[in-house]
């Protein structure tokens, strides 16, 4: 099985490696030649988890390979996507291995996904693999999707929470302006702040929203710069909270990558290779990138990972000494998921339990000061009248 996986990263990567023709189109070194990637040849992610876990269900039950991708073509909920699957299918036909075929099309299966699938089809667990990558999947998204769910009510609050305050203060506070004007009442400290901050907010909203969208986009044409975007990652790491709940999230990503390939058969070096191109984070990317270095001069993993302490936590750090120590270590990244996605949760329920209120102070607060503003100098008016 090892010997296999050693086989399937060079020609991988070689494959994935393609020149551009004069027509548009592009060639690998296997001798498929596609054009670019177009939205109907990309599936989403949930499509791909769909489309693994279906043919997994189908193979698993003596359907042959070919005809399995035919029958997914033809589901509804992959309608638009059937001419990319029945492209698949012709390469299938034509005697195109399944690998070579998705590889295709890499902006939808990734490099770790097709390394994974050419060691199921030399080894001849073909099946096994197409579950095993749905199951990861399925859990990948699961852990995004709970973490979407929590946040999305801290998110909406905020948003509408804004909202009103800035509707408040460019349009009401005006408004009242005018009446305590011509009634030549006198205004407190804390009305003529607002009413300050109200004309900002009316003659300058447009800064506001230019700088709420130029700004994401000014970091992302930066993050383009590798120094700029590791030192970015590295401060966002060191962050109090929010720093150890990403180091998490990237850290279980690695980890999901490490232990999928380790199960195919793939070496521990091999699968920190593959792995360091899974990690969206530049620092934990760094990371790895020295782990897999150290590992191929002959150093023990456990050790360079003790060095490495500010990615890796000493729960993690302790699984990987006893994995190592006792053979076992793809059992211990099993456990160091485990463990992972319970801190996630764990901290994802911390900190939404101490945002949720935060925000609905903060914004109750702001309401009552900018009706506080509105409504004193009314109480005085009404008490010169009387």
């Amino acid at each position: 099985m090892r010997t296999a996986a050693k086989k399937t990263l060079a020609p991988i990567t070689k494959a994935l490696t393609g020149k551009k023709s004069k027509a548009g189109t592009t060639k690998n070194s296997l001798g498929l030649s596609w054009r670019r990637a177009t939205p109907a040849d990309r599936l989403k992610k949930t499509e791909v988890t769909f489309f693994f876990r279906n043919l997994a269900t189908l193979t698993g039950n003596g359907v042959p390979l070919t005809k399995a991708v035919g029958a997914i073509a033809e589901e509804r909920t992959l309608e638009r996507r059937r001419k990319m699957l029945l492209a698949i299918k012709k390469r299938l036909e034509s005697g195109d291995t399944f690998s070579h075929a998705l590889s295709c099309y890499g902006a939808t299966f990734d490099k770790v996904t097709l390394s994974q699938i050419r060691v199921g089809e030399r080894s001849g667990s073909l099946c096994d693999s197409l579950m095993k990558i749905a199951e990861n999947r399925e859990k990948a998204g699961k852990v995004k999707e709970d973490i979407v769910k929590k946040l999305a009510y801290p998110v909406v609050l905020a948003l509408v929470g804004c909202c009103v305050v800035m509707f408040l203060l460019a349009y009401v506070v005006p408004v009242f302006e005018d009446t305590y004007r011509s009634a030549n009442v006198p205004l407190p400290a804390i009305t003529k702040v607002m009413i300050g901050v109200g004309a900002i907010a009316q003659s300058y909203w447009w800064a506001g929203l230019l700088l709420a969208l130029g700004i994401p986009l000014v970091i992302k044409q930066l993050r383009k710069r590798d120094q700029f975007a590791l030192a970015l990652d590295r401060k966002i790491l060191q962050t109090p909270l929010l720093g150890p709940w990403l180091r998490d999230i990237a850290l279980l990503q690695l980890m999901e990558v490490i232990g999928s390939l380790m199960e195919a058969g793939f070496t521990l070096a091999e699968a920190l290779q593959e792995a360091a191109d899974s990690v969206s984070n530049r620092a934990m990317k760094r990371g790895v990138t020295d782990l897999h270095k150290a590992v191929q001069r002959g150093e023990r993993f456990s050790r360079e990972v003790e060095r490495h302490a500010d990615l890796f936590p000493p729960m993690v750090s302790q699984l990987i000494i006893i994995g190592e120590q006792t053979g076992e270590l793809t059992r211990s990244t099993q456990h160091i998921r485990a463990h992972l996605q319970e801190e996630i949760q764990r901290k994802s329920d911390i900190a939404i339990g101490v945002i949720e209120p935060t925000l609905t102070m903060s914004m109750a607060g702001a309401v009552a000061v900018i009706l506080m503003a509105i409504y004193l100098p009314m109480f005085d008016m009404i008490s010169t009248v009387s």
